[in-house]
């Protein structure tokens, strides 16, 4: 994995009944598990952690690694938007066509900057240069 920004440094990592997420100084990388249904009230856990660690002097890019195959309502970004307007950006990496093509229509829904990447060290450095021009 990419090294990013020099004052990226690890926080923390959470289990949820519903993925893993490890939480960086200006970053999120989430794996949602197989099967998974997600929705806004499902991710109101998550994003009640989240609050603990980012706010507007702390802003974040959340990471979204694909490996699996899951339900996810793209509309809930409109909703997390209206809770972090602070996100700088949204990426998604993954791991066939298929789930190329649903990350694609899902960032129409998207009210920050975004990406679909195919490794995780690509979406690392494009999450380096948002947080690096966000400064």
């Amino acid at each position: 994995m990419v090294l990013l920004a020099q004052d990226t440094q690890f926080i923390a990592e959470h289990e949820l009944d519903f993925g893993r997420f490890r939480f960086y100084k200006n970053l999120i990388i989430g794996e949602i598990f197989e099967g998974a249904r997600m929705n806004f009230d499902k991710a109101l856990p998550l994003l009640a952690i989240a609050a603990l660690y980012y706010s507007e002097e702390k802003p974040l890019v959340y990471l979204s690694d694909r490996k699996t195959s899951y339900s996810l309502d793209p509309t809930m970004h409109r909703e997390i938007h209206k809770l972090f307007p602070f996100m700088l950006g949204y990426g998604v990496i993954v791991y066939n066509d298929l789930n190329f093509q649903v990350a694609k229509l899902e960032q129409r829904f998207l009210c920050c900057p975004s990406g679909v990447f195919h490794s995780m060290d690509e979406a690392l450095a494009w999450a380096a240069l948002v947080i690096e021009n966000q400064a």
